[in-house]
């Protein structure tokens, strides 16, 4: 009786839209889910996250999972999950992104998930690594393992925002660091990120993770920004 109460004077809402939804549906409805626009509409679409890393960062295969449109339902659900505290968008996200990248066979022969890892200050301030919590979500239908340990990053880079290409490159170029090699070596790895813009961070991640012996790389992004 309380609980219902409680629905009636503060509904569910969706973090897409803003709109009610069921208490049994998690954070996003059923619209928006079908609405959020899609990178892969079919298994011939151009890639723009290939075009990204080309000649810069050695991939077996890379996407994105949505296009990042301002002021667009996306761009509401990442703010929800980056600086609200909504964890729950980024299992969900993972999930839905690996559902459908099952599909087209995104993850054949991948052996773990690397979520791309941020500065412990930033844990510490947003209380989760976003990117943490997608992985889970992906493991959640894929079965994968997730390795979250394996790599930190040691450097407290400043934000990207505004920044160029070069001088994104310039402030992470060597944030990162391995910290265990045992379950890395010789494996193919998914590295998995929340939004790739100009690919700056990954690269330098991926060229850090590449270093290990054997160790064969694929990159997915949630968004990107193209």
């Amino acid at each position: 009786m309380i609980n219902h109460l409680t629905n009636l004077l503060f509904p569910k809402m969706c973090f897409a839209c803003e709109k009610p939804i069921h208490e049994k549906v998690e954070d996003i409805c059923l619209n928006c889910r079908i609405a959020l626009p899609r990178v892969m509409q079919s298994k011939n679409h151009p890639n723009p996250v290939e075009k990204i890393f080309k000649g810069r960062l050695q991939l077996e295969r890379a996407t994105a999972f949505l296009r990042f449109e301002k002021q667009g339902k996306l761009q509401s659900l990442l703010h929800h999950l980056k600086y609200k505290g909504v964890s729950s968008i980024g299992l969900n996200l993972g999930e839905l992104a690996a559902v459908e990248l099952l599909d087209y066979n995104f993850f054949e022969g991948i052996e773990a998930i690397v979520p791309l890892p941020i500065h412990p200050k930033k844990v510490k301030i947003r209380g989760y690594n976003q990117s943490d919590l997608i992985a889970e979500g992906i493991a959640k239908v894929t079965g994968l393992e997730v390795l979250n340990t394996s790599i930190i990053k040691d450097t407290n880079s400043a934000s990207q925002t505004r920044k160029s290409r070069f001088e994104r490159w310039q402030n992470v170029a060597t944030a990162f660091k391995v910290t265990t090699t045992d379950k890395l070596k010789h494996k193919h790895v998914l590295l998995v990120d929340d939004v790739v813009t100009t690919g700056a961070t990954a690269e330098s991640c991926g060229l850090t993770l590449l270093n290990v012996d054997g160790l064969k790389l694929s990159f997915l992004s949630i968004a990107c920004t193209y």
